[in-house]
């Protein structure tokens, strides 16, 4: 069996040249799900590796202005970066009643009561998810299925478009740092990059970077 990646090239930098961006254009994009009988308080907000620390931001985006290729056109937003606050997420918390009915989607076609909670008794409980492991081993169709339900379920997805011309693998020194931000955070040391000063072959490049221990 033989497969082949295709990487397209995206417009991010075209998306943004001021960061942070604004909160409204981040709650857009993300959404935080909290569970449990009562709305999420501040205590526990301090709980999770969900806040915003302003002086993290600056520090983290002037390290790149000075030290990545790819942020030295990049200006700081302290207006924007007011927006978020410091003691809570940075996208709005919701909370939805439920009435303790069942969904209609979420029933069999051999149920018929549709409260499933219970005043008295064993109180039933369920945990839905979905894992890295389930996905791989469902078939085609039932990853077909099951994305069908989730949008027909209301949920909703992101998507970003792509250059027109696929990334080279050979030659392109870009490939690894652009795919890779964490793995090379000065956007440079790609694989056949011009910055070499000796001749290195390509396998015994890729060998040498997969013999660091911190990636």
């Amino acid at each position: 069996m033989i497969a082949n990646a295709i990487a397209f090239s995206q417009p991010v930098e075209k998306m943004y040249n001021v960061l942070p961006p604004p909160r409204r254009d981040l709650d857009e994009v993300l959404a935080i799900l909290f569970t449990g009988p009562c709305r999420p308080s501040e205590e526990d907000f301090k709980r999770t590796p969900l806040l915003v620390r302003h002086h993290a931001v600056i520090a983290a985006l002037r390290w790149l202005m000075l030290n990545h290729c790819d942020y030295a056109d990049v200006s700081i937003s302290e207006e924007n970066l007011s927006q978020y606050p410091e003691n809570e997420p940075p996208v709005t918390v919701l909370r939805r009643f439920s009435d303790g009915s069942t969904p209609s989607e979420a029933m069999s076609v051999h149920e018929v009561d549709e409260e499933r909670g219970t005043n008295d008794g064993p109180c039933p409980f369920v945990m839905h998810g979905l894992s890295a492991a389930d996905v791989a081993t469902m078939s085609y169709k039932s990853r077909i299925i099951t994305a069908l339900q989730y949008f027909h379920g209301g949920g909703a997805v992101l998507g970003y478009g792509h250059g027109s011309k696929p990334e080279s693998i050979y030659h392109n020194s870009k490939l690894l740092p652009g795919m890779f931000p964490w793995l090379f955070p000065y956007g440079l040391g790609g694989v056949e990059n011009p910055l070499i000063k000796t001749r290195l072959d390509r396998a015994i490049h890729i060998r040498s970077l997969l013999y660091y221990a911190d990636r």
